[in-house]
């Protein structure tokens, strides 16, 4: 009998076929342990560069993450998720990430300005030919912020990243209410999304 979440040799399946249906979800289970028990189960974010932000805390088998909780009342919000859900878990592409694939036939350095490497901090919050899409959906989200207590100027970088890409520790640290955080997360998801698209059709523009 195949056990819960075991694969067992080549041979076995052969001389033991099981269902479509079996094997599918045997496959399913395994590959989410080898990547759940390391990184969750034995606290090895840390050792993942492109999930530092990533709140992994409260995050159990077969649970939602708490940011895919977040009802924003809007499909256009849902709509931008994906892109918020790329840069938080690293798999959005940036010049960074790319020289590491192509080594020498790519240039970190970012497509738009061309001034610094293009990593998430840069894309985010630096770029200065990005400025005139963020300055104004930032200078929204500041002023949400400060309205809760949270002085998002006076934050480090990488605690405006967390706020930015995945505010549910802070929200716990904060004790900030269910209508406070939906404001927030539908900023951040409009502003990582126009920046996407901002970046996309500049790149495009400049084929």
């Amino acid at each position: 009998m195949l056990r819960k979440y075991d694969l067992q040799e080549a041979s076995w399946y052969l001389n033991n076929p099981v269902k479509k249906t079996v094997w599918t979800s045997t496959i399913k289970k395994t590959i989410y342990n080898h990547w759940n028990r390391p990184i969750v189960q034995f606290q090895l974010q840390p050792l993942y560069k492109g999930l530092n932000f990533l709140t992994t805390e409260n995050l159990r088998t077969r649970n939602i993450h708490p940011l895919l909780k977040i009802n924003c009342h809007s499909t256009i919000d849902t709509a931008r998720l994906p892109i918020k859900l790329k840069l938080l878990t690293g798999s959005y592409i940036l010049q960074s990430k790319r020289i590491r694939m192509y080594k020498d036939e790519t240039d970190p350095k970012c497509l738009l300005c061309a001034k610094e490497e293009e990593n998430i901090e840069h894309f985010i919050l630096k770029c200065e030919s990005l400025r005139i899409v963020s300055n104004a959906i930032l200078h929204e989200i500041t002023t949400t912020l400060n309205a809760m207590g949270i002085q998002f100027d006076e934050l480090s970088t990488n605690e405006k990243l967390q706020h930015i890409l995945d505010l549910m520790p802070v929200a716990k640290a904060k004790k900030l209410s269910p209508v406070s955080v939906v404001q927030i997360e539908c900023l951040t998801r409009r502003l990582l999304y126009q920046l996407h698209i901002a970046r996309y059709k500049m790149v495009c523009g400049q084929k």
